[in-house]
């Protein structure tokens, strides 16, 4: 069965020399019988078990087990030659302290892939003496009960061969005895191999006896019978024991046999004749009932057997998923603290990876919807844009070029289209900011804006909403309850200039209001929702919060607190009022522009006024004709904005009073000029307010206005004022001025209620000689070009729908917030508000970061992996006694690596746990601080970020696992048992 051939095992000491274990060893051990290594310590016997038993691999030399030649085997198939055929018994027992003793002794049936046979342990248990001891565990047992269990253990899966060493060797006399009583028993049909100190045991119970000394072998003895030699009738010896028949009637011959032996011997003869000192002789000297004696003589190799290949088959070791299981366990149980650490710190690890992954893996779908779930808005808006580009230039040069974007308008299909895509309850609005003349300064909570006009629908459902009636006339308003609350708290003027005293906010419904310098009717107060609690402290004003403040803003422009409702008449006429610049020339020179006076123009040291093409002057403008009824200007003629106008008249009449001397009536005349284009520049007159003890400015209506711009035309030209413009180029941003001087006949002004809008329109022809005076030498420009083309009935710049929160609702408003696809006319649709802005640059962000973050990510899962790895070393230290007794069983090192990573999987399922609930509830509070900043939930966790964390727990735990041991797996068997 069992045969070595030139064995040869070298050891390299601490100083490099070489030390001879085996030195060419050759035996051929039988298929049954009790066989005897012997020598003294370093003689080499533990070597020799230890190569034949697969727990270590010579040097040179080969085992060969049922045929089979060591010389082609690797470390997989040692395991599964000791699992299939060996069964090892050790002098410290080395039964695994887990488990109980049932579960010690199937463990070597389960890694041969059978079941737990109970029958067959109970059996054995009764064979050895323990048959009530099957559920209790090792720790409880005395050392002949362990010794024992590691018998049945090995006997559980009925090897052909066992290995004991030093089987004795921690027991004591008596129960050294049974062990060895048992083990002669199991001879009768197994291989028994034994290493042992004790001859006197080795003559007793050995079938063999094979003495070492320096690791050669140096006596190789077998039993054989003696069988008894007769003298006479009456006398016969075996080896040196003379015996005699009972009941002999002994002879001279016999008297003459029995004196000459006596006479040969060297020693002391002792004679008895009691039975029992007869009975106790004959079995000290081996001497059998039949009168044989066993004696040692010169071993006589036993013959080589054919085996087949079913015969010599190995069995691979599978352990059991739960015993992995319960020794992982079993090692956290034994390192509470560090366990604990490292919990901790992959929790942290995972953590911060789970973050990171909700942006490295960013989802912008789910930050759109966990985004839109968290909005307190209840309308959502859908604006259009229209794409442009940009040419820079500089001193004629192109110098750069780029795409940007402007606000375009929706026809009235497309309107209806959205309507009905979207639901019914949308209504379309005109973006335009303006404000109230309100009496009292703003505060961070009374924010004075309205930022677009809209037009509800008959039937919609938000005309229930009004408290008061829905605008019928032109100059008719419903505003937002938000507004409503502001003019009370701030106190507004009245459309005469007069303070309005309001007992509630809902009594400024049928009262006049000023609001971009147009006079309104309130016919009714839209509920625009309750403003959050959150936001009272804003109210005080006393210690600023720019970050409460700017989400205030926010949220108040996502709702429906800063719109005002009029008829469609009077939004088509705020509309034609804005109509947007789709191509225009941006660049830091314009004009500096003053009117004739006393024959000269005084030009300002400052540009004041921007020159625009007549044909980009929006149509509805109000022009105030002056020398005749035409629009269009001729060459040499301008129409001015009412700024301008006001402006240069202020310069013209400061002209002239300078150098009125003593006259101080020719000067007033000139003073009460100047303070009629004041008037008009300012777009009203200051009033003193006796409650705050200032000036405060109140608006013109439309119609007081074009009647003072109407006087201020007529008392220039009935005052000997020019008519006659200067205008020279003025560069800002070189602050100098430069060119000719042209000089310009007003032919009209018109009403321009923006003041920032500070314009002379000029002919085609005058505008292209100055634009390209200016182009040649100016430092930079640009211009912005389109292909959009805006349509007849195009009104909306916004429209405006009701949001439900439904799944459905929010996919649908996801594939607008998606939509980069532009339509041929450069146009396209798109989600509008602060929060979808606050996305976008998020989603912009987050994928120029992603490097970065995937890079963190790494740096974040190595760092878990050497804490795991630091983890399963140090578990890997710890159970070098549980490893070495798995492999001496039969364990693989796959069955080693279940053990660790089991317990490693157990540790990060703990850690993806926590982690994960540290992930949700950290991206919640970091949602919820991002949120007064950016309007957006960037971080969202969701089951793409659960998978990702998962599958980064795996390959730590594999990585973390693997790498240990790998390094601990490949050692031989016979490394670890050495540091048990």
């Amino acid at each position: 069965m069992l045969e070595v051939k030139n064995l040869k095992k070298v050891y390299k000491t601490k100083n490099g020399t070489d030390v001879n274990a085996l030195d060419g060893v050759s035996l051929r051990f039988p298929e049954t019988g009790m066989v005897f290594l012997l020598g003294k310590s370093g003689s080499g016997k533990s070597t020799l078990l230890n190569v034949c038993g697969g727990l270590d691999s010579p040097s040179e030399g080969e085992i060969i087990v049922k045929g089979r030649s060591s010389k082609n085997f690797t470390q997989s198939d040692f395991d599964s030659y000791r699992n299939t055929f060996i069964g090892f018994i050790f002098q410290e027992y080395n039964i695994l302290y887990e488990f109980s003793v049932e579960d010690n002794i199937a463990l070597a049936l389960e890694l041969q892939g059978k079941p737990k046979d109970k029958a067959a342990i109970n059996a054995l248990l009764k064979e050895v003496d323990l048959q009530s001891f099957a559920k209790r565990k090792p720790n409880t047992l005395s050392g002949g009960q362990k010794q024992r269990v590691a018998i049945a253990r090995a006997l559980v899966k009925s090897p052909e061969i066992i290995m004991a060493d030093e089987p004795t060797g921690a027991l004591d006399s008596n129960t050294g005895k049974q062990v060895f009583e048992t083990l002669k028993k199991l001879s009768r049909d197994k291989l028994v191999i034994v290493v042992s100190h004790d001859r006197d045991f080795a003559e007793l119970y050995g079938d063999r006896i094979i003495e070492l000394k320096d690791g050669k072998v140096i006596s190789d003895l077998s039993k054989t019978k003696e069988q008894q030699h007769e003298l006479t009738a009456n006398i016969s010896t075996v080896g040196d024991v003379l015996c005699v028949k009972r009941g002999s009637d002994l002879t001279d011959t016999d008297f003459e046999k029995i004196k000459s032996f006596l006479k040969n011997s060297d020693d002391n003869i002792i004679i008895a004749n009691n039975e029992k000192d007869v009975k106790n002789f004959k079995k000290i000297t081996r001497i059998s009932d039949d009168g044989s004696k066993e004696v040692l003589c010169n071993t006589t190799e036993p013959s080589i057997k054919q085996y087949t290949e079913r015969e010599s088959r190995f069995i691979r070791s599978k352990l059991p998923l739960k015993h992995a299981v319960k020794i992982g366990v079993s090692s956290l149980r034994s390192k509470p603290i560090r366990l604990c650490f490292t919990v901790l710190l992959c929790t942290i690890a995972f953590t911060l990876f789970g973050l990171l992954s909700t942006l490295n893996f960013y989802d912008s779908h789910a930050t759109f919807v966990q985004t839109m779930q968290d909005t307190n808005t209840s309308v959502m808006s859908i604006e259009k844009d229209y794409k442009t580009k940009v040419t820079g230039y500089s001193k004629g040069k192109k110098e750069y070029e780029y795409e940007s974007y402007g606000t375009a308008k929706f026809t009235d299909s497309e309107y209806k289209k959205l309507s009905s895509a979207l639901g019914s309850d949308a209504f379309g609005a005109f973006g335009v900011y303006n404000s109230f003349n309100l009496r009292q300064a703003n505060s961070d909570y009374w924010i004075n804006t309205i930022s677009a006009f809209a037009v509800l629908p008959e039937n919609h459902s938000l005309r229930g909403n009004i408290n008061g009636e829905y605008p019928k006339a032109k100059d008719e308003i419903v505003i937002s309850s938000y507004a409503a609350d502001m003019i009370y708290n701030c106190k507004a003027y009245n459309s005469d200039g007069t303070g309005l005293e309001l007992s509630e906010p809902q009594a400024i419904i049928g009262k006049k209001i000023v609001i971009g310098g147009f006079t309104y009717k309130v016919t009714g107060i839209l509920d625009s929702g309750e403003i959050p609690a959150e936001y009272e402290a804003l109210k005080e004003n006393t210690e600023p919060n720019s970050s409460l403040a700017k989400k205030y803003n926010s949220f108040l422009e996502d709702g429906l607190h800063f719109l005002a409702f009029v008829t469609t008449e009077r939004l088509e006429q705020i509309a034609s009022e804005n109509k947007p610049f789709i191509e225009s020339i941006e660049n830091y020179t314009y004009v500096a522009a003053a009117l004739k006076t006393n024959g000269e123009y005084k030009l300002p040291e400052w540009s004041n006024a921007n020159y625009i093409n007549i044909s980009s002057l929006n149509s509805n403008k109000t022009i105030i004709p002056i020398s005749s009824n035409n629009n269009k200007p001729a060459d040499n003629e301008v129409i001015l904005s009412s700024s301008v106008f006001s402006e240069v008249v202020v310069q013209a009449c400061n002209v002239i009073t300078d150098s009125a001397g003593d006259n101080y009536e020719y000067a007033q005349k000139y003073y009460d000029i100047s303070e009629i284009a004041y008037q008009v520049r300012d777009g009203g007159v200051y009033k003193h307010n006796s409650e705050t003890d200032k000036d405060e400015l109140v608006l013109f209506t439309d119609a007081e206005l074009e009647s003072k711009l109407s006087q201020l035309i007529n008392a220039v030209k009935n005052n000997n004022l020019s008519l006659k413009l200067g205008v020279k180029l003025f560069d800002q941003y070189n602050n100098n001025s430069f060119g000719d001087t042209t000089e310009l006949s007003i032919i009209g002004v018109y009403v321009e209620k923006d003041m920032t809008y500070a314009n002379i329109a000029l002919s085609e022809a005058t505008f292209n000689r100055l634009w390209n005076e200016q182009k040649a030498i100016t430092d930079y420009y640009s211009v912005t070009e389109s292909n959009y083309k805006e349509k007849a009935d195009a009104l909306f710049t916004k429209i405006y729908l009701q949001f439900d929160y439904s799944e459905e609702t929010v996919n649908s408003y996801w594939e607008l917030y998606d939509n980069d696809d532009w339509n041929e006319d450069g146009s396209r649709i798109r989600l509008s508000g602060n929060f979808v802005d606050n996305l976008k640059m998020v989603d912009e962000t987050v994928k120029q970061m992603s490097t970065i973050f995937l890079y963190v990510a790494l740096v974040l899962a190595v760092f878990a992996i050497l804490l795991f790895s630091n983890f399963i070393s140090a578990s890997i230290s710890q159970k070098k006694k549980e490893i070495g007794i798995l492999r001496a069983v039969g364990a693989r090192s796959t069955d080693v690596f279940k053990i660790f990573f089991s317990e490693s999987v157990i540790i990060s399922i703990l850690c993806v746990f926590l982690s994960t609930v540290a992930s949700i509830v950290f991206c919640n509070i970091i949602n919820n601080s991002l949120a007064s900043g950016i309007g957006a939930s960037l971080f969202v966790f969701g089951f793409s970020s659960l998978a990702v964390l998962i599958t980064v727990a795996l390959v730590t735990v594999v990585a973390a696992t693997f790498l240990p041991v790998f390094n601990a797996a490949k050692k031989k068997p016979v490394d670890s048992i050495r540091a048990l």
